[in-house]
């Protein structure tokens, strides 16, 4: 039986063929969609063959909990994926360089500060249908995080696995989301825990070079009876087709979420 052929930008290909070793050419290639800058992932893939880069270059975080407060500096966190098949990529996160601030004794003690190479994250993603123009398109993203961080990593190893989904509409809106959960360590306690992630995202396309995003965020640890929320936002340019610039916020809901300020890029070849 003969494959259904799919249309990438006008261009009718029957992408199936590609893979690894045999690269999808250049003029049938996807959009550049990185996952960054929100918490949601996006379903898309990278095309077969083809590998991208996406770099947290600069992240500030700032959090409260148990009465004490944290900063952490996050300095070119990446995220590396090499698309495998036309549905299927593989990626590695790596947490380059994380300062970790503990403010416990009081605002004029100097804080518990620890510094080094964080964890490292292993991702499938798999896309389920729409990874060529199609109005939807969802995917499904399995996880393991290595406790390879020691002072400034989870302490744990961590599973995960999301649902990320997008809706195109009219006037180059998309309304997306995902459903994410993970099972966490916590460092402190030396146990085990559920973490429930779903999120809302809209974006829009202004110009070619210029698109913007917001995003709803929940956090639901199944230890605790009450959401941390937060609303993140800000601008993407796109520097050609294969270079995307990004910065911008999470902004804190309620008292115990993180507020975030980031910068960052992300580049495909």
């Amino acid at each position: 039986m003969a494959r259904a052929q799919v249309t990438n930008d006008t261009i009718p290909v029957d992408k199936h063929q590609y893979h690894l070793f045999n690269p999808t050419p250049r003029k049938y290639m996807r959009p550049l969609v990185p996952d960054r800058p929100g918490i949601t992932d996006n379903p898309f893939t990278v095309d077969a063959g083809h590998f991208q880069l996406e770099n947290d270059g600069f992240r500030l975080i700032n959090g409260r909990e148990r009465g004490s407060r944290e900063r952490e500096i996050y300095v070119s966190h990446l995220l590396l994926k090499l698309g495998v098949t036309d549905k299927t990529d593989v990626q590695v996160q790596v947490e380059s360089y994380t300062v970790d601030k503990q403010y416990t004794a009081g605002p004029d003690a100097a804080p518990d500060r620890q510094a080094g190479f964080g964890d490292v994250t292993l991702r499938v993603k798999r896309n389920i249908v729409g990874d060529d123009n199609r109005k939807f398109a969802l995917a499904v993203l399995g996880l393991v995080r290595l406790p390879t961080g020691r002072e400034v990593g989870e302490g744990g190893t961590e599973v995960g696995l999301s649902l990320p989904a997008v809706y195109k509409l009219p006037r180059k809106w998309n309304v997306g989301g995902q459903l994410a959960g993970i099972w966490s360590y916590d460092r402190e306690t030396a146990s085990r825990f559920m973490l429930l992630t779903p999120t809302f995202t809209v974006d829009r396309e202004f110009a070619k070079w210029l698109e913007g995003f917001v995003e709803l965020v929940g956090y639901w640890d199944m230890r605790q009876s009450a959401w941390r929320t937060s609303i993140n936002l800000g601008p993407q340019f796109d520097i050609g087709d294969n270079l995307q610039i990004d910065f911008g916020t999470h902004l804190a809901l309620n008292y115990q979420t993180d507020r975030e300020f980031f910068v960052g890029f992300s580049f495909r070849h």
